[in-house]
């Protein structure tokens, strides 16, 4: 089996970082021990090298100063000048080498009283034509005697000797140098003799010499004059040989050009590792060898057992060695015979829970279906005020028992991972106006005050389910109301985004009684409460909220609690929403029609659920007909004449789903009869059955009169289908009504098309007419200066016009 971080990668890997460390240490030993006597003697050959090229540069220098003693010779004797001439022409054509000129430069007038200068020069041209030059006799050019290289030696000891700086000849323009030393006749200062040495072929020699042995040069004269320079660059750590050599103090310094000396120390060191390497990765490959065979393979070979073995199995394999390995085996083998014991009773356990649930919703649902069943129809009949009271508190009673049901069931569907979110497009503002229209009257009652502040941008759309935000909202501004007796209750909704994803933050916060810090952890948890006085004080099963929290978490969110016992509570949700371009809104208009003339078969083996059912359909015009099993309704169906079905699952004989699929199954038009499914099994599972089979609607128990009314009418086609006629007329029958236009104004509001809005608001105010109730005029005037703003009203006033509304009607 392939894994990405497999056993074998990891021991490679382990053994190679070994063996990395070991060379790493043995280099750094070596480099160490070696470094020293090997920089040492580096820098020493360097040295030698600078010394060498010292004695190359010094000795051609030094021997020009035998010509120069023999230019000062010629001077001291007491030949006449023409005579010294010759001798020196004789000299400088005879002379090979850096002396290129050089002669005699008397004492101005000390040869010929009328003449100022008359000096003795000869130079050497390229081709060995030696020539006199008498340019520096002129006077206008400023005088030899003002020279530097004549006044340094004036009247100085016979023997001295002065070099010039280096300098560029302007005829040659070659570097030059100039050695100039005193001559005396008759021990009187005579002039000064010269030789001219050009410096270009040892410029030559040096840049050869440095490209030969890959040497960095730089020459230099005694007043730091750069004679001349040969890829000579420092960087860090480079070392540099100096040195300083002749009369004339010249220097030289030399760098290795190519590699610093730690460079050659480390190849000296790597030639060393290169040699241990192949030895040490023998030695590991030895290693892995024996650590694959004794220790990886056996544990490679019980993965890839358990792997394929993962549904159940134990390990057999063969192991002879008595180690940890072997008792790995046998305790693995053990655990697993024991957890097939125990994955058996879950299973079972499961299975028990799941028929209880369903037993238990099916059961209760359907008494409860007569219960809220029959106070329905009874609130429908003529009753005194106090009887209505009374039936009102039997109807909320039994409503909030179905609630404390679906806690139960929503819970056992989480924890079992059968909850399903939905991703459908609805707008923020939808869930703003529907906690308004709820929460403000229950804190209205309470004496508390009721805020929602909301930051999201105004028409944001979120793609997400809409129905698990509610719940979500709904169960944190329930408790929040319940455990606040004073102060106000408060919901505040932001937009945040953290890593590239959309987050909305809800906080919902009260001035109630607060939960203690030590209580704050359990409150999430199920069938817990802060205190056991709060369930008997306040009620409640101790679900919401680990429903709450669970919600948030398959929603890629998550809630905090902050509180303080006597001051209040903040819950801080922030789920995972997509937002998305609004929707067109379409709202479908729902009128009760008259179903005189229909016939309903209605198939439940309870008897009061019946009743009711018989009682609600005869109240809308069915004639009905009563069945206890799905036998029997199939039966019905083929022989008589009905034109709707509704369909109990649970039953003797033959339960609905049976009985569905033989009715779709008969061969004429009876077959496409409408089947609403009439269950008190809320299960996912059933309720796919069922459509799965052919049933066009599922009703739920306990039946809420509005969802059926709904349902009728939106497959009044089908129900008619038999009898066309009768819907016919009631289309054509007159009237809207008010319910109508109200529709069609939200309708218009919600797709932003106020001039729609405000021409049904305006057939909403001629049919209400002049009223005497004031707050519903101020509810009226600021809808309408809202929609003429083209803005739309706040959910609030729609509310309000809603209640009113409906009051009106009734």
């Amino acid at each position: 089996m392939e894994r990405s971080y497999s056993l074998k990668r990891k021991s490679i890997y382990a053994l190679a970082f070994y063996l990395a460390v070991v060379v790493t240490l043995i280099g750094t030993i070596s480099y160490r021990v070696v470094e020293p006597p090997t920089r040492m003697q580096l820098e020493r050959n360097l040295d030698l090298r600078t010394e060498l090229i010292s004695a190359q540069i010094r000795e051609p220098i030094n021997s020009s100063l035998g010509i120069l003693q023999a230019v000062v010779t010629i001077g001291s004797n007491h030949e006449t000048q023409s005579h010294q001439a010759e001798l020196l022409f004789k000299l400088f054509s005879l002379t090979d080498g850096l002396t290129v000129s050089g002669g005699l430069w008397p004492v101005p007038r000390s040869i010929d009283k009328d003449m100022a200068y008359k000096s003795i020069f000869f130079n050497r041209a390229g081709d060995g034509v030696v020539d006199r030059v008498y340019s520096w006799d002129n006077p206008e050019s400023g005088g030899y005697d003002n020279e530097a290289w004549y006044t340094s030696v004036v009247n100085k000891p016979v023997g001295t000797t002065v070099w010039s700086q280096v300098y560029i000849d302007p005829f040659t323009q070659v570097q030059m140098i100039t050695a100039s030393s005193p001559y005396y006749i008759d021990g009187v200062f005579a002039g000064v003799a010269t030789v001219d040495l050009s410096l270009e072929n040892l410029v030559s020699f040096v840049r050869k010499h440095a490209e030969e042995y890959e040497l960095g040069v730089i020459l230099k004269d005694s007043y730091g004059y750069v004679i001349t320079e040969h890829n000579f660059q420092l960087v860090d750590d480079i070392y540099i040989s100096q040195h300083t050599f002749g009369d004339f103090n010249w220097s030289v310094d030399v760098v290795n050009a190519k590699r610093l000396v730690a460079e050659q120390v480390y190849d000296v060191v790597r030639k060393v590792e290169l040699g241990l390497v192949p030895i040490m990765l023998a030695c590991v490959m030895l290693g892995y060898l024996l650590i694959n065979r004794f220790l990886i393979a056996p544990i490679v070979l019980i993965a890839k057992k358990v792997d394929d073995s993962k549904r159940g199995g134990i390990i057999d394999i063969t192991y002879d060695s008595n180690d940890e390995i072997r008792h790995l085996i046998d305790k693995f083998n053990q655990k697993t015979v024991f957890l097939e014991a125990e994955k058996v009773k879950a299973q079972a356990s499961t299975k028990a829970k799941s028929a209880f649930l369903a037993t238990l919703s099916h059961e209760i649902r359907t008494p409860m279906n007569g219960v809220l069943g029959t106070a329905q129809i009874l609130l429908k009949t003529d009753l005194t005020e106090e009887q209505r009271k009374h039936l009102k508190t039997l109807y909320e009673s039994g409503d909030h028992m179905m609630t404390l049901l679906n806690e139960i069931l929503d819970f056992s569907k989480i924890e079992q991972g059968h909850l399903e979110l939905e991703h459908q497009p609805f707008p923020l503002e939808s869930i703003i106006g529907s906690i308004n229209s709820v929460y403000f009257t229950l804190c209205s009652e309470k004496g508390l005050q009721f805020k929602v502040i909301s930051e999201v941008p105004q028409g944001r759309w979120y793609r997400s389910d809409k129905a698990r935000l509610r719940q979500i909202l709904f169960n944190l501004l329930t408790n929040a109301v319940k455990f606040t007796s004073r102060g106000y209750v408060e919901v505040y909704f932001t937009e945040k985004r953290a890593n590239g994803v959309d987050y909305l933050h809800i906080r919902v916060r009260d001035t109630g009684i607060g939960i203690a810090k030590e209580s704050q952890e359990k409150i999430f948890k199920p069938f817990e409460q802060a205190e056991s006085s709060t369930t008997r004080r306040f009620g409640g099963t101790g679900l919401g909220l680990a429903i709450v929290k669970q919600l948030c978490e398959l929603m890629d969110g998550d809630i905090h609690l902050t509180s303080e016992v006597g001051i209040g509570s903040c819950f801080e949700v922030q789920l995972k929403m997509e937002s998305c371009e609004p929707a067109l809104t379409t709202v479908t208009e729902h009128k009760k029609l008259s179903y005189n003339g229909l016939r309903a078969l209605i198939v439940e083996d309870n008897r009061t659920n019946a009743i009711i059912l018989t009682t609600f359909m005869s109240s809308k015009g069915f004639v009905c007909d009563c069945v206890e099993n799905g036998e029997l309704a199939v039966h019905a169906v083929a022989t008589g004449e009905y034109d709707l079905v509704l369909m109990d699952n649970h039953m003797p004989v033959m339960d609905g789903v049976e009985s569905t699929t033989a009715i779709r199954g008969l061969h004429d038009s009876k077959a496409n009869i409408l089947i609403f499914g009439c269950t008190a099994d809320v299960f996912k599972e059933t309720r796919e059955r069922m459509l799965g089979v052919g049933v066009d609607y599922i009703v739920s128990k306990p039946v809420d009169e509005t969802d059926l009314d709904d349902a009728l009418f939106a497959y009044a086609d089908k129900l008619y289908q038999y009898k066309p006629s009768l819907l016919k007329s009631q289309n054509e029958a007159e009237g809207e009504g008010v319910e109508g236009v109200l529709l069609k104004c939200f309708m218009a509001i919600e797709n932003k098309e106020f001039s729609a809005a405000l021409i049904e608001f305006n057939q909403i105010k001629q049919i209400i007419g002049e009223s005497d109730d004031a707050f519903l005029r101020a509810c009226l005037m600021r809808i309408e200066e809202s929609l003429v703003r083209e803005e739309s009203p706040s959910q609030e006033d729609l509310d309000i016009l809603t209640v009113q509304i409906t009051d009106f009607c009734n």
